[in-house]
């Protein structure tokens, strides 16, 4: 620690607002396109090379900081770094992730980050190669995260795959077409959970591009969907729908019963066929495209009902094939769950280790030696 200097946040890094690009103006790409709560699309073009950092600059997401290695679009909900002023730019966003910017609120309607009153924030540095011994160790957490998240992904995009080959993302064949219940019942009756305070989802927790649900709370049961596991959760309301925001529900303990918001659309099979089919084809473009047609209510709050999702026809799956789709998503959605369980106990060993860390508390070897037995 002796070695560490007190220093300003201005003398750790310089802060600029974001730029403004709505969606309606983004164009097919792969460049993140970063807001107040991380990556929040992606354009064609970019602004700021990588790596970067930014902060959430308004709204709920206030203070959070995003790390990209690759260039990116900082939008203008958020503050980017310009100049990392020698400074370690990993080491640097884990620092910022560990600052607490509540007290710097200069919002009226909303919450509001002004980089002219945070500038003269008390932080220390460390020297250079401390920086990147802290990155290093924190950052070997990140890295198996997002490649057990990657391998998730890419495993899940080949079952999407399997499940077209089952027929039900074409249009039906009049003579083979079967309504879309004979397979899955939409919001089924369930029975009360029992528990004192069950597991509460949010929309929140629903990804627009995979099927793990990796946050959840308790609270006291009150209105709302129920589910169990094996069930599909399917954003109803714009502009979730569009957006994707599904996720499949095998978290929860055997027999437990959760809730969920009301804007969810609940997707169980039938006992002919595999649970996971229901989240497959909630994924499914040409049933997604069926939902929105049938949305009604205002501009901005329109919604579809599950009585109309459900008005649906496929073609009936052969039989063989679905079971074989079923066995494989079974084994796969298997492995996703220990990836989830291993990522989860990642996320806590970075989270208890970073603030140590970035203050000195603990040494870098120390904190090596438990992330080398993690990873």
């Amino acid at each position: 620690m002796s070695e560490w200097r007190q220093a300003t946040l201005d003398q750790l890094v310089r802060l600029q607002r974001g730029h403004d690009l709505p969606t309606a103006q983004r164009r097919p790409g792969n460049v993140p396109v970063l807001g107040s709560a991380g990556q929040s699309g992606v354009h064609d073009t970019s602004l700021v090379k990588g790596p970067g950092v930014v902060v959430g600059r308004a709204g709920s997401s206030m203070g959070t900081a995003t790390y990209s290695d690759v260039d990116f679009w900082p939008l203008n909900t958020s503050l980017y770094v310009t100049d990392f002023l020698g400074n370690h730019p990993r080491f640097t966003f884990y620092l910022l992730s560990y600052m607490d910017f509540s007290g710097y609120n200069s919002g009226a309607a909303q919450p509001m980050l002004n980089r002219n009153y945070i500038k003269g924030i008390s932080v220390q540095i460390p020297p250079p190669g401390e920086q990147q011994a802290i990155a290093n160790a924190l950052g070997a957490l990140d890295d198996k995260i997002l490649a057990n998240e990657q391998l998730s992904s890419t495993h899940e995009l080949l079952l999407q795959c399997k499940f077209n080959q089952l027929g039900l993302s074409e249009e039906p064949d009049p003579a083979a077409g079967i309504p879309v219940t004979d397979l899955i019942t939409f919001n089924p009756q369930t029975e009360r959970p029992t528990s004192e305070k069950p597991i509460y989802v949010d929309m929140a927790a629903l990804s627009t591009s995979r099927a793990s649900i990796t946050s959840w709370t308790r609270r006291a049961p009150k209105s709302g969907t129920r589910f169990r596991n094996g069930d599909t959760l399917f954003a109803r309301i714009t502009p979730c729908l569009e957006n994707g925001k599904t996720g499949y529900v095998d978290f929860m303990e055997s027999g437990e019963i959760g809730l969920g918001s009301t804007e969810f659309i609940v997707m169980r099979t039938t006992a002919d066929a595999p649970s996971e089919l229901a989240y497959f084809l909630a994924r499914d473009a040409r049933f997604c495209e069926h939902a929105m047609r049938n949305m009604i209510g205002s501009s901005g709050r329109q919604r579809v009902s599950a009585v109309d999702a459900s008005n649906y026809i496929v073609n009936a799956p052969d039989s063989d094939r679905l079971s074989t789709f079923g066995e494989e998503a079974a084994q796969a959605f298997a492995h996703w769950r220990s990836l989830e369980i291993e990522n989860r106990t990642l996320a806590e060993l970075r989270d208890t280790l970073l603030p140590q860390l970035v203050t000195g508390k603990i040494r870098v070897k120390d904190a090596e030696r438990i992330v080398e037995d993690a990873t």
